[in-house]
């Protein structure tokens, strides 16, 4: 399948770059031209706020299928920013340049920050309530994503993606967090870490993705998670037994907020039912692909 996919230098973006190749997809992916950065023979160089830089491009490559991971705005420092706003637009004139270019299958990437501080078990009939510009943006431009696809005839999944780790990550979420304290030899700062969050390893989302992307009954919103939540203190003790089995984490010094969510997992039971995915990363395994002690190969179903 011929496949436009943006996002493709973020986190997430380049493990489904990597799977849409293995599944023998021929991908372009929309690369915003930098002076470090090389845009390969199959790629759009464009902006995806400034369409006029790869509609006409887009229009000749004649994808079947179009995936959108691309956002701005990912980093917590960026998520009450009012930029946030423009990823609405920048996502609908997206949709509308691909169905001009042919293309009929869509499925794009959100967020669990959709839901907002939600507990416990939840599915995806569960009513949004988010309390960040990222997260209202995010539920903005997947509505107008399925509603726009689906007017015009074609198949969309918008898939709500849950905690992601991997080696690769950049952020300063909790994991990298976490593998930089102890690889330094430090005592992380934590909460008492008694919060049951849900993680996914980005190779097992990329496969999810991709899933939503083939399977011809994927049609409209999906949770992707690993469905199995832990406790964050297993996580922080299982990276120190890694990296740092003499030291002890600080936990408690850090107080919880007053918004802190307690207990999110995702239900994956619709995505798994519908597409046949479950994940393959082990907790275990993926951190220690995290910690830089061990490799991980992306399975492809």
């Amino acid at each position: 399948m011929r496949v436009f996919l943006t996002g493709a230098t973020g986190f997430l973006g380049r493990a489904v770059s990597v799977e849409l190749e293995a599944r023998g997809h021929a991908v372009s992916r929309l690369v915003r031209p930098v002076a470090d950065r090389e845009i390969g023979p199959d790629d759009i160089g464009g902006d995806l706020f400034a369409p006029n830089t790869y509609r006409a491009a887009l229009a000749a490559f004649a994808p079947q299928a179009l995936v959108h991971c691309g956002w701005w705005g990912v980093a917590t420092a960026d998520r009450n920013d009012r930029r946030q706003l423009d990823n609405i637009v920048a996502t609908g004139a997206l949709v509308d340049a691909g169905l001009r270019a042919g293309c009929r299958i869509f499925v794009g990437t959100g967020s669990q920050a959709e839901y907002g501080p939600c507990e416990g078990r939840t599915r995806e009939d569960h009513a949004p309530n988010p309390k960040t510009l990222y997260g209202v943006s995010k539920v903005a431009a997947g509505q107008a994503f399925l509603s726009l696809v689906q007017a015009a005839g074609g198949r969309a999944a918008w898939g709500r993606v849950f905690s992601l780790y991997g080696r690769d990550d950049g952020s300063r979420t909790l994991i990298p967090f976490l593998v930089d304290q102890f690889r330094k030899g430090e005592a992380p700062t934590v909460t008492r870490c008694e919060q049951v969050w849900d993680y996914l390893h980005v190779s097992d989302a990329a496969r999810a993705v991709v899933a939503l992307l083939e399977c011809e009954k994927a049609s409209g919103t999906f949770n992707i998670g690993s469905g199995a939540p832990i406790a964050l203190r297993d996580v922080v003790t299982q990276l120190r037994d890694i990296l740092a089995p003499g030291i002890e984490p600080l936990f408690g010094a850090v107080p919880y907020r007053s918004d802190q969510v307690m207990h999110l997992e995702a239900d994956v039971a619709r995505l798994c039912l519908t597409t046949g995915w479950a994940p393959r990363v082990s907790l275990q395994d993926g951190l220690r692909e995290s910690a830089g002690v061990a490799e991980i190969q992306m399975a492809h179903s």
